[in-house]
């Protein structure tokens, strides 16, 4: 079974290359990008294209891999984020 696994992945990798199809390493990300927002303690747009927000009420805590003030948590209640 892994040796049909190899040689498939060889001959599909092979077809590529002779029939001269490129696959490029990485995309641009920033292309059309509108807003990106790191999590950096405000809710300003770091693409430099002014699409800067407000936080009200939300506060920076852990993400879901335990990186600190890399997510917001919101009461429920009375916080939110606003982007104009």
């Amino acid at each position: 079974m892994l040796y049909t696994k190899r040689l498939l992945a060889t001959i599909m990798i092979t077809a590529l290359i002779v029939s001269g199809i490129t696959i490029p390493a990485h995309a641009d990300l920033s292309d059309g990008l509108v807003a990106y927002y790191p999590f950096n303690g405000n809710a300003n747009d770091e693409s430099g294209n002014g699409n800067n927000g407000t936080v009200d009420g939300a506060t920076m805590t852990a993400d879901r891999n335990g990186n600190a003030n890399s997510a917001y948590s919101f009461d429920g209640v009375n916080s939110s984020n606003d982007w104009t």
